[in-house]
């Protein structure tokens, strides 16, 4: 299994304030899932949205297929997040340590 999958968790704690903050709509839908929560909606027929919040360097060294990356400062700048989507939105690092 690739590293990028062994996460705990896949929300950022700050980037869900982030986004709690400056998106207050999805402020209630915020959740942490685990891995293998993540894998099912991989496998599943509609796809999460992934964002990778690390650096572009990181990103490029190992991610999850399919993610885009917005590291966490650009986050409020990004064009990259899509405006309406029924998919989830799923924010992803290295996980915890």
């Amino acid at each position: 299994m690739p590293r990028s999958l062994v996460l705990t968790s896949v929300f950022l704690v700050g980037l869900a304030l982030l986004i709690g903050g400056s998106l207050p709509c999805l402020a209630a839908d915020i959740q942490i899932i685990t891995t293998p929560e993540l894998k099912k909606w991989l496998e599943a027929d509609q796809k999460p949205f992934l964002v990778y919040t690390l650096s572009t360097v990181e990103f490029f060294e190992e991610r999850i297929p399919g993610s885009v990356c917005i590291p966490t400062e650009q986050m409020k700048s990004s064009r990259e997040l899509p405006k309406n989507t029924d998919a989830p939105l799923v924010f992803y690092c290295l996980g915890p340590g």
